[in-house]
């Protein structure tokens, strides 16, 4: 069945002699193939109580308006497995009397588009589906596709940025692209080789599909009213095409309708610059809208330095090689008491109560000095460390329960006394603010079982299919995942008001975002998810003064800030380092795609010019790299490190407007109205363009610049006529929606 959406808009629907729904087949958009008709676009439901949605018959088409509805009946027969399952991980079984099938309602609704983005024109349709039942429940509806510009992906490159797969995937039949999170590299194809294989939509992974052509054209599909979504992105090794499973997860209902999912193409030949270009803008577009839907202010990048990887990678006296620190417990020098933490900073032994003070007189004046703007120290709230660190499990009795986990197991987000409390953040923030530096704090979407909070009000948790708390993957005797939708959002919220108002706080470090705080579904509140109610956990903090957010992943509501191990075409091995696949030389040339992202990695075998160069190309992008293994205790940075910190610190203010790659991997152009950036990583030479003052920035001063005529690894910005000598741009915390 060929349905005419609008003029050049056509769609097949694939069905039976005797109308029985195969899927979706030919998609055309103005004379170009989509994605390979002969794989149906297939549409999969079920219930948690095991009824399986195995045959949709089409009964018929209308047209209300513009949109097209096809309307079936959903056929499903009792599996009896169900999704619940008992303690021991197996599946419950429910005993339906007598019923061979049942029947319930679903419509495909399409709807012709066309919109203008980015300069271009771009012709589609929306998609989207309801389900109606008078008798059950349903709470995911899942869509597998494929979709590839001339109906192959061979020719075609997707750029997906993502915290566990390959930014830039040039699509051939030989090779393998994944956004699941393998536990090795290895671990592709085997069932028990997986971390998780289904992530959450702008977390984990991008919040929009893109991909182009050079001769045909770009292909763009995203949700423009954004809910929480869970996708799987693949193409495997031996096929021509790209795989997009998306997963809709909704509250438990009999009328369950999923966001529209817009698909639009824009013909025409694209460079290979200005087809990134058109992703940036569909990254500025799509996030932009999130970011509205829950007013969150943007956030942008800035040389970062922390302490809480370095702790986290160490081990047992935690000597770390590169950038870390040495603790021990022993006896207290300076107060004569045994079981002291003793930390050592700046090469001086201090008590775990004078950390932060030590931090402040000796770590944060070198940081600031060599550029490093923000700043994120070791965690210091409320946890299991700070409450049942200094006891021993015999304490409690050789039957005791005491379980004692990291400092990521938190009974409250406010600063422990254990670590000199709200006095001692007072003055490490108060030093961080006099030398011009953001100071922030780890924050994460899950507790310890053992805190109060979750031992006054048990509905506080996430409860998963096994009836158990929810882990997260690390059980539930380590963490537990909260539920945003309960009041511990407004404990949250009030703890860290007064955090913020007593002690000051610039910005959150939001750990486990999407492997803890997007998956999981609670099982004894209609699986009801967590993405909208986080999402407005966070616009209620910025209303509360703390300004920004940076993820464990990357995100529309903030900045990426994750680790990468820099594998070198090796296997990924087990280590505590890195938990799952990922691979920094994916970014390595691809830096552009790094927009908005901060990453730390320990470089192997790579010379210092090698690192100069990524640095800078990061930089360009507003993305950064924190080199680990390249400082040690003393927190001392490279020379060409430092100038390049205060490089891009002068720079920054000049970077919130358009960005724009330069042909040939030439450079990048920001666009402003008091006058161009250049990052130039090739010479190049402004011509076509009218005669404008050039200045030079070295990280210190601007000086003035004779001719058009830019060396490559140099930065440059041009004066309009209406710029007064000296004018500086004002750095607003964002660029323009």
């Amino acid at each position: 069945m060929r349905l005419l959406l609008e003029k050049g808009i056509e769609v097949e629907v694939l069905q039976s002699a005797q109308k029985e729904f195969r899927g979706m087949g030919r998609v055309r958009v103005d004379g170009v193939d989509l994605r390979d008709g002969s794989r149906p676009i297939g549409v999969h439901l079920d219930t948690p109580e095991g009824f399986l949605y195995t045959r949709l018959q089409v009964d018929k088409v209308i047209r209300i308006r513009h949109s097209t509805h096809i309307m079936m009946t959903a056929n499903g027969v009792p599996w009896e497995r169900g999704e619940y399952l008992d303690d021991y991980g197996q599946p419950l079984v429910w005993l339906d009397r007598g019923a061979e099938s049942v029947e319930d309602e679903l419509q495909m609704v399409l709807h012709p588009l066309s919109v203008k983005l980015a300069g271009r024109t771009w012709r589609g349709f929306s998609q989207h589906f309801e389900f109606r039942s008078r008798t059950r429940k349903i709470h995911r509806l899942l869509t597998h596709a494929t979709w590839e510009i001339g109906g192959r992906i061979t020719g075609n490159t997707v750029l997906s940025q993502g915290q566990c797969n390959m930014p830039v995937y040039r699509g051939t039949k030989g090779t393998l692209f994944t956004t699941a999170c393998l536990r090795t590299l290895a671990g592709y194809g085997n069932p028990q080789g997986y971390s998780f294989q289904f992530a959450t939509r702008a977390g984990l992974v991008q919040g929009f599909d893109f991909q182009y052509h050079p001769q045909h054209g770009a292909l763009l599909q995203f949700w423009p009213d954004f809910h929480g979504i869970s996708s799987l992105i693949e193409s495997p090794r031996g096929e021509d095409v790209l795989h997009v499973l998306d997963e809709y997860r909704f509250e438990l209902a009999r009328r369950a309708v999923t966001p529209p999912k817009w698909l639009l193409f824009a013909r025409g030949a694209l460079a290979e610059h200005e087809a990134r270009d058109l992703w940036w803008q569909a990254l500025q577009h799509v996030y932009g809208r999130i970011r509205k839907t829950f007013t969150v202010a943007p956030a942008v990048v800035r040389p970062c330095l922390t302490t809480v990887y370095e702790t986290c990678l160490g081990q047992r006296s935690h000597r770390l090689a590169g950038g870390g620190w040495t603790t021990s417990v022993g006896g207290g020098a300076s107060r004569g008491k045994a079981n002291r933490l003793r930390i050592k900073i700046g090469g001086v032994a201090v008590d775990h109560e004078e950390m932060l003070y030590a931090m402040a007189d000796k770590l944060l004046p070198r940081l600031a000095q060599q550029g490093v703007r923000q700043f994120l120290p070791i965690v210091i709230s409320q946890s299991d460390v700070t409450e049942f660190g200094m006891r021993r499990k015999i304490d409690a009795g050789i039957q005791g329960d005491l379980h004692c986990a990291s400092v990521c197991a938190t009974h409250r987000f406010f600063p422990s006394d254990f670590w000199g409390g709200i006095r001692a953040w007072r003055y490490l923030a108060d030093k961080s603010h006099a030398l011009g530096m953001e100071i922030g704090h780890w924050f994460a979407p899950h507790f310890s079982p053992r805190s109060p909070l979750y031992r006054q009000h048990p509905e506080y948790r996430m409860i998963d299919a096994h009836g158990q708390p929810a882990g997260g993957g690390y059980g539930f005797e380590t963490l537990v995942v909260a539920d945003w939708n309960t009041g511990i959002r407004d404990q949250v919220i009030s703890d860290l008001r007064r955090w913020q108002q007593e002690g000051g706080i610039d910005f959150l470090f939001v750990d486990s975002y999407s492997n803890m705080g997007m998956l999981q579904m609670n099982y004894s509140a209609r699986m009801r998810s967590n993405y909208a109610a986080f999402a407005r956990l966070l616009s209620d903090l910025q209303k509360a003064g703390i300004r920004s957010f940076c993820f464990e992943s990357i995100s529309a509501l903030g900045t990426g800030h994750f680790g990468v191990a820099d594998l070198r075409g090796e296997r990924l091995k087990q280590d505590r380092a890195v938990a799952g696949q990922n691979d920094f030389g994916w970014w390595v040339g691809e830096e552009d795609m790094a927009f908005d992202c901060w990453m730390n990695v320990v470089p192997r075998h790579r010379g210092m010019s090698e690192l100069k160069r990524i640095l800078f190309r990061m930089m360009a992008n507003r993305g950064y790299v924190n080199y680990q293994s390249l400082y040690d205790q003393t927190h001392v940075l490279p020379d060409w490190w430092v100038q390049l910190n205060h490089l891009y610190n002068q720079a920054l203010p000049y970077m919130m407007g358009q960005r724009r790659l330069l042909p040939g991997d030439a450079g990048v152009r920001w666009e402003n109205p008091e006058g161009d950036l250049f990052w130039i990583f090739k010479p190049w030479q402004l011509a076509g363009e009218p005669l404008r003052k050039i200045r030079r920035l070295d990280g210190i001063a601007e000086y003035d610049w004779s001719g058009s005529h830019m060396p490559a690894w140099k930065v440059f910005r041009t004066l309009s006529r209406s710029a007064l000598p000296g004018s500086r741009a004002k750095l607003d915390n964002g660029h323009p929606e």
